[in-house]
């Protein structure tokens, strides 16, 4: 007990080596007598002891009286104070190798040293156990042998000129002769290693990293080498707890000190009379190493012919006997010792050889299990002796002489020396993978034009079908209706103009009829000429919704003959029969991005091009250069009367053509005009009057009532579309209208349509309809249908332009839209809300006179209205181009040219930031080049960051999981956070925590309710879970069906099989590896990760029984720092916030949000490898020994052994190489995960963050 801390103390007492009795009784009285010994050897206690112990007691005199100094402190009488003794020294001499460290650092070669440089120092450490580096480099090689470059480039090699600089600076390095003549010659040669590394790395680097790479670890320079405590496995000892004690010792004897493969030692040991006798287990490995059976050993016969050891030789080469007949002869001139065993001091001549092994402390395992194998060999065939010699004497000569060779021309090839004992793979058998390849369906990317089947039908037959169709009695009854529109006035005029132009502006107003007319008069054009075999016409319309419409509209019109068919995202209705195809602008891009021509396309209908989308201005873009191409095809503008001069510019002055619209009158009634007549008070309305100034400072008119003033004041402040406002007015329009007719509400979100709908349908008499964008196409079509209540549809700007909703009699407009802004607190593209432009609000009031008289309920009054701009910004302007820069460099190559041709060019800040941003998602090169992934991802139609992580699932078969954190990413929040149950809510979540993540944390809930699901439970047992969880009904509803989007999008471009389910076991194999899912998920957020650093202040000690322990920290200690932006602080809504265990140094956030502090949102802790395999560009400073994972501005530094990056971006660049095959040969990606070593190395590292499970 120490009186000043009133601790115990405790000090281990244990024998070397150990020692075992046959029972636990004897084990006791011996064990007590060593004790004894240790603290009191002072007194002769030995002559009161019994026979035994007795005899103990005067063997570990004898070991006393022979102890060298430095162990005297283990007979100490107080052992207490020689521990505390013998701890001072330890520290004392630690402290003067740093000393000496610090002195060799800065006066070593060009400050080249083998320590860690102070710039990783306090870095976090990435380590990668022998095991895993042992496979990791093996699937390198069969990798690159699998995969050589291809022999359509001049493979470099290592210019002669050079190498005598090299010689040089490798030398200073400390590599050998014969390994730095090994690497030139190698690297002098073309060879698939040899590209790899003189592609991406300077000539000094590539012969570094070649030598890293091939030279056996422990032959390596002591700069090159692993720290003690760095890339080994943290288990030393090779031995479990269980095993008998002497059985330990002989193991780890076997490999420590022979250098015997540790799995060779443990399979000899398997048989219990080998593995308590140390020379017959010697003579077993021996056979092994020569790759004879262990039978051989039993059977082999006995050497007749023996000879005596000479003691008085051997002594003269200063050689030492043991126990067992073991001799220890030490090798003049090599850093050596023979050790061999003789039996009663004799020693076999021939036949089977004497038990042997090399004893050195500074060569390789290999090496002295070469030099054994070479003495083994020639013994037993018999040359090892020659006349006059000694089998000891021979032996030392044989040793002798491969020692010098091994000077002069550096070590053997390691795998032929362990050729034999290397553990046997459990190979996957070639016709096993040539099954697995044949299974996978090939991915047709179409690069040479549209594969739409032809019409069979003459061009006589054609316009025999179609004068018959004219003449029928139903044509005849539809017909007047169309031609009434306003654009068949103008037909002839348009006609006209088309045949004597390539490119026609035409500008027509609501009603006029020239979305459904024009592209008809086009077809009937063609048809009557006898063109009609040829005619194809793609209209594109900027909304799935107005594409589904229209061409519902104009098949009903044309008598559903089969000329007219649609396309959108994952649903597509058209034939050979098909002229008339109805898309969205985004198809017809996509269309264009896998190489087709539109040869086959004779003309293009661009429609509502005066909405300014991104895909809009780009489509202008694309058929603008494809028009000086393809003279034969034909562009027609749609435009509504909204800036429309823009277009006739950038198209070099085309024809315009004016059509009127169908003029119905519509009354505009804005807040001011009819909230008096509503009887609808606000919640917060107050009884005092408004200031004339507050009045002004909203918009609202000094003359105006103080309850309008009040309604605007609210609707304004809480950023929130009023329902109960919608609620009243809805209920004063049925009861003062003279006719009933449909009423369309104008609203600027999905979650606002669904607050509405749950307010309207409280209504009697109504049938209240949601209409926006992520509805599917049937539930879209229902607002369609006539009903016999009123019918109210609620909808985004989807029903803007485009749809015409026959009943529609009264519109309703909120004035407000949720349009595509960037948003700089994520870095992601995400919907703000804002006023909508005046021509937007324009567009809304002509729905309500498309087919008669109507009325437009406007929720904003004359002064905001004023306020609002006159045009939308065009949306090239205003939002992040990595899909479009993206999208260009695909097709074009150069995207700054590309992109300022466009009508409305985007600022070059704007294209560096995006190209700058591709780079950082590997979909870029830093050389600008267009990388595998960039490829795939410029394939998928959605947020690239997203596209990533899918693609990174759908490689490495885990695309169930990520299906949803993507779906949960481009959601609402999943669990809702109400302010009066704040903390009730935060409880439920944290239920659901797991892995130090808030992604998987969403993911583990929503699978719970999919589990629930499954199970057969009803929707209110599922709706009372998520009411009792706080999680978002609705929520969960939108993630499901994104996922299906998303899974949709994968199957459409063949990355994962056809008719494939996101649960099929074969997507998610890996979907359990929790590490796996995180690096995915840091796959697409890089360089949005954040280090966790916990200061040394905050570290401290407390003292127990056993010694001192680290304290527990709070997570208030530990500081998070940004890439970027310097210290961050995690949300209090994160589930990480009260964390404070950390398994990792680094976390990955979604969302960066700026208040009081930055915080960031949905974080996710993440492993070392995910930064090194998915992180940005990984550099290796062979020097300082570490690693430094991104450029410019963002990256991280990590302490590790170089070999470890060398290994990484060996595997990044196949990986990278195996992507790109894909594409070039049209297979899915699963098919590179199915059994490829460089997926197997890279989940194996993954897995455990590089150690060994």
């Amino acid at each position: 007990m120490d009186k000043k801390t009133s601790q115990k103390e405790s000090v281990r007492l244990e024998p070397h080596p150990p020692r075992a009795f046959p029972t636990a009784l004897e084990a006791r009285h011996w064990g007590a007598t060593y004790a004894l010994y240790r603290f009191s050897n002072g007194i002769q206690l030995n002559r009161v002891l019994p026979p035994g112990p007795r005899e103990y007691w005067n063997e570990l005199a004898a070991e006393h009286k022979n102890a060298p100094d430095h162990q005297a402190w283990m007979y100490d009488a107080d052992p207490f104070a020689a521990r505390k003794a013998v701890e001072e020294r330890q520290a004392a001499a630690a402290k003067k190798r740093e000393e000496t460290t610090k002195e060799a650092s800065s006066s070593g070669a060009g400050g080249i040293t083998g320590s860690t440089s102070p710039e990783f120092a306090n870095a976090p450490e990435a380590k990668m156990a022998s095991s895993l580096r042992d496979l990791v480099e093996d699937c390198i090689k069969k990798a690159i042998a699998a995969n050589p470059e291809s022999s359509e480039h001049v493979s470099p090699v290592l210019p002669f000129e050079e190498t005598a600089h090299i010689r040089g600076q490798l030398k200073l390095l400390g590599f050998t002769q014969a390994q730095i003549q090994n690497a030139i010659n190698s690297l002098s040669q073309q060879s698939p290693l040899t590209t790899r590394l003189l592609r991406s790395l300077p000539a000094l680097q590539a012969c570094i990293e070649y030598l890293v790479l091939q030279v056996p670890e422990c032959d390596l320079p002591e700069r090159f080498l692993p720290s003690l405590n760095s890339s080994n496995p943290f288990v030393t000892a090779a031995h479990a707890g269980t095993d008998d004690l002497r059985k330990r010792w002989i193991q780890d004897k076997a490999v420590k000190e022979c250098g015997w493969p540790i799995h060779v030692v443990r399979e000899c040991m398997k048989d219990r009379s080998i593995g308590d006798n140390w020379t017959l287990l010697l003579r077993h490995l021996n056979t092994r190493l020569l790759g004879l059976h262990a039978t051989d050993v039993a059977t082999e016969s006995t050497s007749t012919e023996r000879e005596t050891i000479d003691h008085d030789e051997l002594e003269s080469f200063d050689a030492r006997f043991g126990d067992l007949g073991e001799v220890t002869v030490p090798l003049p001139v090599a850093p050596m010792q023979l050790v061999v065993f003789t039996e009663e001091g004799q020693i076999a001549v021939n036949g089977s050889p004497p038990a042997l092994y090399i004893r050195s402390n500074s060569l390789a395992a290999y090496v002295k299990l070469h030099l054994v194998s070479k003495v083994l060999t020639a013994f037993r065939e018999g040359t090892l002796v020659e006349a006059g010699e000694s089998v000891i004497m021979a032996s030392l000569r044989l040793i002798e002489e491969e020692w010098a060779q091994i000077e002069d021309e550096g070590p053997p090839d390691m795998s032929q020396v362990l050729q034999h004992l290397l553990p046997r793979e459990d190979e996957t058998p070639a016709e096993a993978v040539s099954m697995d390849t044949a299974n996978i369906a090939p991915r047709r990317r179409r690069r040479g034009g549209a594969s739409r089947r032809q019409d069979d039908r003459t061009d006589a037959r054609i316009r025999e079908e179609f004068e018959k169709m004219y003449r029928s009695e139903e044509y005849t009854r539809m017909f007047p209706s169309r031609n009434r529109l306003p654009a068949f006035s103008s037909k002839d005029q348009f006609l006209s103009l088309l045949d004597h132009h390539q490119c026609v502006v035409v500008v027509g107003e609501t009603g006029s009829g020239k979305t459904t007319q024009l592209p008809q008069f086009v077809l009937d054009s063609l048809i009557l000429s006898g063109h009609g075999s040829k005619a194809s016409i793609v209209v594109t319309q900027p909304r799935r919704l107005s594409a589904i419409g229209v061409a519902a509209r104009v098949s009903a019109e044309r008598l559903d003959d089969g000329s007219v068919g649609y396309a959108i995202r994952g649903e597509s209705k058209q034939d050979a029969r098909t002229k008339l195809l109805f898309c969205t602008t985004g198809v017809l891009l996509r269309r264009l991005a896998t190489g087709d021509k539109l040869e086959t396309v004779t003309h293009v209908i661009v429609d509502e091009v005066h909405e300014r989308s991104i895909d809009g201005d780009i489509l202008l873009l694309e058929l603008k250069e494809l028009m000086k191409r393809h003279r034969k095809l034909k562009v027609i503008l749609m435009s509504a009367t909204i800036n429309h001069e823009t277009f006739v510019k950038y198209f070099d002055n085309a024809p315009l053509l004016s059509i009127s619209g169908l003029s119905y009158p519509v009354e505009d009634r804005y807040l001011e005009d009819y909230v008096s007549d509503l009887g609808y008070a606000p919640l917060a309305a107050r009884s005092s009057e408004m200031s004339k100034g507050k009045k002004k400072d909203i918009g609202i008119e000094s003359t105006e009532d103080d309850r309008v003033a009040q309604i605007v004041r609210n609707m304004t402040r809480s950023g929130r579309t009023d329902v109960e406002l919608i609620g009243s007015l809805v209920t004063h329009i049925m009861s003062t209208a003279e006719k009933r007719g449909g009423i369309l509400i104008f609203l600027p979100g999905v979650q606002e349509i669904r607050q509405c709908v749950e307010r309207l349908r409280r209504i009697s008499n109504t049938k209240v309809l949601p209409l926006h964008a992520n509805l599917s196409s049937n539930e879209q079509r229902q607002v369609f249908a006539s009903h016999r209540e009123w019918k109210i549809v609620v909808a985004t700007n989807v029903a803007e332009t485009s749809i015409t909703i026959d009943d529609v009699i009264y519109v309703i407009d909120s004035g407000r839209v949720k349009e595509t802004q960037y948003d700089p607190d994520s870095g992601l593209t995400r919907l703000t809300e804002q006023w909508v432009s005046r021509a937007a609000a324009r567009q809304r009031r002509g729905r309500a006179g498309r087919t008669q008289a109507g009325t437009c309920y406007k929720l904003y009054t004359r002064s905001q209205e004023s306020q609002m701009a006159a045009f939308p910004v065009p949306e090239i302007r205003r939002v992040p181009l990595e899909s479009v820069a993206l999208s260009a460099k695909v097709i074009h190559d150069d995207v700054k040219t590309f992109l300022g041709k466009a009508i409305d060019p985007p600022d070059m800040v704007a294209i560096d930031h995006a190209l700058s941003t591709l780079e950082e998602l590997a979909a870029l090169a830093p050389d600008g080049t267009l990388t595998p992934l960039g490829l795939h991802l410029s394939a998928l139609p959605m947020d690239l960051r997203l596209g990533k992580m899918l693609i990174l699932a759908s490689i490495f078969q885990c695309v169930g999981p990520v299906l949803t954190i993507a779906a949960c990413l481009s959601s609402k929040p999943l669990f809702m956070n109400p302010m009066e149950k704040r903390e009730e809510a935060n409880q439920a979540r944290s239920r659901f925590i797991h892995g130090n993540s808030d992604l998987l944390t969403d993911l583990n809930a929503f699978e719970e309710c999919m589990r629930l699901r499954t199970e057969g439970k009803s929707q209110s047992a599922i709706k009372n879970f998520c009411d009792e969880n706080f999680i978002s009904v609705s929520t969960v509803r939108d993630i499901t069906s994104l996922r299906q989007d998303f899974f949709s999008s994968l199957s459409d471009l063949g990355f994962i099989p056809r008719f494939a389910h996101p649960d099929d076991a074969s997507l998610n194999t890996n979907s359990g590896n929790e590490n796996l899912l995180k690096a995915v998920i840091l796959g697409g957020l890089w360089p949005r990760v954040a280090r966790v650093h916990l200061p040394k202040s905050a570290i401290k000690f407390d003292k127990i029984q056993a010694g001192t322990i680290q304290r527990e920290n709070t997570a208030k200690e530990f500081k998070i720092y940004d890439l970027k932006e310097g210290r961050v602080f995690l949300h209090p809504s994160s589930m990480l916030f009260g964390i404070n265990t950390w398994k990792s140094s680094f976390l990955a956030y979604f969302q960066k949000q700026a208040t009081s502090k930055i915080f960031l949102r949905d974080a996710t802790e993440v492993p070392l490898y995910g930064l090194l395999f998915f992180g940005g560009q990984v550099t290796v400073n062979h020097m300082g020994g570490g690693l430094t994972i991104g450029a410019k501005g963002a990256f991280i530094k990590l302490k590790a052994w170089p070999r470890i990056g060398i290994l990484v971006n060996q595997l990044r660049g196949l990986l990278d190489e195996q992507l790109k095959e894909c594409i070039e040969d049209g297979t899915i990606l699963s098919g590179v995960s199915s059994s490829t070593p460089v997926l197997r190395a890279m989940l194996a590292l993954l897995t455990n963050d590089g150690l060994s499970s």
